[in-house]
């Protein structure tokens, strides 16, 4: 080898270091390595680490543990890397309107509910089944593409995914006071008080 040209590439310093490379290249290899700084620097470095491997009576971290700390990677990188977190702002109640004049007043069976929320809006219609309550909904604006809904309270939850349409129908809940979330790819949306019955 020309120590003025070429140095020893890393795979053969290791295999020099490690006394593994066949008596004829080593030769020319140790010839090479006093002509060149670099290789010999190099050299020095991985005999040093070899023999730090060699002399290490470390322990390795349980199977557990090391398993924990991979999945923390694993969900960090499923996950977006910058999530927004926006509270819904209630915008329209039809509980709050006046019956049209002329009409007779009754009771409405369906009650709607429109939240905004940035560039958002959700669309939520809540309906008595007996004792439960059904919630159904459509998520307005772009990016809704795998979204889910998740409805909890302290005594009963309930989860949708986001349909083609944006569309979304929780199973029937028990009144109470809910917190609803919607999570999209980028955003998670928050209605923080939700009632559901008197």
């Amino acid at each position: 080898m020309n120590a003025s040209f070429q140095h020893i590439p890393f795979v053969k310093l290791a295999d020099l270091a490690e006394e593994r490379m066949p008596k004829d290249e080593r030769a020319a290899a140790m010839a090479h390595v006093s002509a060149c700084s670099r290789c010999a620097t190099d050299l020095d470095r991985l005999g040093e680490l070899i023999s730090c491997m060699r002399t290490d009576s470390g322990e390795d971290a349980p199977r557990d543990v090391i398993a924990h700390a991979i999945n923390i990677f694993r969900q960090r990188d499923a996950q977006p890397s910058l999530l927004r977190r926006i509270v819904a702002a209630l915008n329209f109640d039809s509980l709050t309107l006046a019956p049209a004049f002329g009409l007779r007043s009754g009771e409405a069976t369906t009650r709607q509910l429109i939240y905004e929320a940035a560039e958002h809006d959700l669309d939520l219609r809540l309906q008595p089944q007996g004792d439960k309550w059904l919630v159904v909904g459509q998520v307005l604006g772009a990016g809704c593409a795998g979204g889910r809904v998740e409805l909890q309270s302290d005594n009963a939850s309930a989860t949708a995914e986001l349909n083609d349409l944006c569309e979304f129908r929780l199973s029937s809940v028990p009144s109470g006071s809910y917190r609803l979330r919607l999570r999209l790819k980028d955003v998670e949306v928050e209605v923080s008080e939700l009632k559901l019955g008197k």
